[in-house]
């Protein structure tokens, strides 16, 4: 009995009530529409540029990185269920459709960065190898089958049974929910540090450039007398290219960029299972009116995390370009 009722703990309000996790105040409703309005368009633009256009499918880092923006894009899914709760239909089982999803968007694209990330690295440490392995099914497959496992795993409660999806925030799922969202942040970070690690290593052997005269060259005509040199350049380092290079930083950049707003979420996450270890659960009632604010804040880098993307990959942004202006032509 004793353990039914620790599982079925969940967050309770300052009143000692059951929290309502959909419930939501005008200042949030405005600024969910905002981002909806900015943030939607945006990567549906995206997303609709790299599955048009076939060049963008020769290398499979594109895929990869519609994974991103499609993970981007499910950001949205969870301020549009509670715009729909708050506006039209306020109803206990479009609650429960929300229960059903909060979390996972940030865990999709955890695992979509962490295999890019992944992919990058053995772009820059293997690249025949990586070149000859890593197809466009495989990158595919490798992003199906992780997004799928990382929903089963953030809504594992509720898949097997353990307990009964209801309007409520059920404290054993955050928990579970909170661990696995941590593993995948710190191992993105330390993916991210090996990478950009790599990625100076590599940008700073490109440097080196060893100048030799060959017989073969030398000009000797009745024109000029000089001997032109031969610049070898060592390719087996550089199998990877401007293009993938270019990849890797945006990858990264993306990826660092990305450390305020989970970071922030880490820090609430433990701040608040802290004050309940300590105070208890009633007296920690006020994080619940903090929480609309940090998923506000959740809703930031789907947009500008797009926007880095376009400004930093050239291929990304020339295809982009290319569907807008043959788009605005056709209207």
């Amino acid at each position: 009995m004793n353990n039914s009722n620790a599982q079925r703990e969940v967050v309770l309000n300052e009143n000692g009530e059951v929290y309502n996790p959909i419930e939501i105040g005008m200042a949030s409703v405005i600024i969910k529409i905002v981002c909806c309005s900015i943030g939607i368009p945006l990567n549906v633009s995206i997303v609709v540029t790299i599955i048009r256009l076939r060049r963008m499918h020769r290398k499979p880092s594109n895929f990869f990185l519609l994974g991103i923006i499609l993970s981007y894009l499910s950001f949205f899914i969870v301020p549009i269920i509670q715009l729909l709760y708050w506006g039209i239909y306020a109803d206990d089982s479009l609650c429960r459709v929300y229960v059903s999803v909060v979390g996972v968007p940030q865990g999709l694209l955890l695992i979509n960065m962490l295999l890019a990330l992944i992919d990058r690295y053995l772009a820059i440490n293997h690249p025949l190898l990586h070149r000859e392995k890593m197809t466009n099914r495989l990158a595919c497959c490798l992003i199906v089958t992780c997004s799928i496992l990382t929903v089963f795993l953030f809504k594992f409660i509720y898949i097997v049974q353990l307990d009964i999806l209801r309007c409520e925030i059920l404290l054993l799922h955050a928990k579970v929910a909170s661990i696995i969202f941590m593993i995948l942040f710190v191992s993105c970070m330390a993916m991210n540090i090996v990478v950009y690690r790599q990625t100076k290593i590599l940008l700073h052997e490109s440097r080196f450039v060893e100048a030799a005269p060959a017989d073969n060259v030398v000009a000797n005509t009745q024109f000029s007398n000089e001997v032109t040199p031969v610049v070898i350049i060592h390719v087996d380092r550089m199998k990877i290219g401007q293009q993938e290079m270019e990849a890797t930083q945006t990858l990264i950049i993306g990826m660092t960029s990305l450390c305020v707003m989970p970071c922030l979420i880490v820090i609430f996450i433990a701040t608040f299972f802290a004050c309940r270890l300590v105070f208890g659960q009633l007296a920690c009632g006020n994080f619940n009116e903090m929480l609309p604010f940090v998923k506000d804040l959740c809703l930031i880098p789907a947009i500008y995390g797009p926007i880095i993307f376009l400004v930093r990959n050239k291929e990304l942004r020339a295809a982009w370009t290319c569907v807008e202006l043959s788009d605005n032509t056709i209207l």
